[in-house]
């Protein structure tokens, strides 16, 4: 916690801590927990990576790399807040949301990056290989951004609260996944979303599907 900002290593212990040392019958870290929210607070604080993969005065393969380091530490960070009860409720669904909302913003970071870095590598950007490499990476991030459409069909297993940050992330991480990446296939968004809307049921949720598809239009 002294760092201002916490690198891949930092991200190493905590995520390792709790996913493996939280004694068993003990809740993991969370918001409502005054003893524990702090370490989630500095977890899911964006400008840990911000600081470093938008610096544009540290080179751009350094930057890649350690886009990737985060990445590695942070793409299963959900799974461990996935739990339900038997009531089939989110046990954890504030702390799952928020760290899946903080794994699509670091994407964002990860795979445009990874493919600055791959036209600077190329001997010809324009090549038909490199291109394939290009769209094969946004056809994986508009991937893993429809999978966060998912946990529309969990509706029930939030709560109200959890309902509102979940809407909240539609509303900020999509439009800025088209805007870095518009050459992406809109239409793999806009079919599930309009899905998902079909079966929503509270208002905020509707609004932030509404709006998410209106943005891939």
């Amino acid at each position: 916690m002294e760092k201002r900002y916490w690198g891949p290593d930092e991200y190493d212990k905590a995520i390792f801590t709790i996913r493996y040392k939280t004694p068993k019958g003990q809740r993991l870290p969370e918001f409502s927990d005054p003893e524990t929210s702090a370490v989630l607070k500095k977890l899911f604080d964006p400008q840990n990576f911000i600081v470093t993969l938008s610096d544009e005065n540290l080179g751009l393969s350094h930057r890649n790399n350690v886009a990737e380091e985060y990445f590695k530490e942070i793409r299963d960070l959900p799974k461990a807040y996935s739990a339900m009860d038997r009531e089939d409720k989110f046990i954890y669904g504030m702390e799952l949301i928020e760290s899946y909302k903080f794994l699509l913003h670091l994407e964002l970071y990860y795979f445009d990056l990874g493919n600055q870095n791959i036209i600077k590598n190329s001997d010809d950007p324009n090549s038909t290989e490199v291109k394939r490499l290009l769209s094969s990476n946004v056809r994986t991030l508009y991937k893993n951004f429809n999978n966060y459409l998912d946990y529309v069909n969990n509706e029930s297993s939030f709560s109200e609260d959890e309902l509102i940050s979940y809407s909240e992330g539609l509303k900020k991480y999509f439009p800025m996944l088209i805007e870095k990446f518009p050459e992406g296939n809109k239409s793999i968004i806009t079919s599930k979303a309009e899905l998902m809307l079909n079966k929503a049921q509270n208002e905020q949720l509707k609004e932030a599907l509404n709006f998410a598809i209106a943005t891939f239009k």
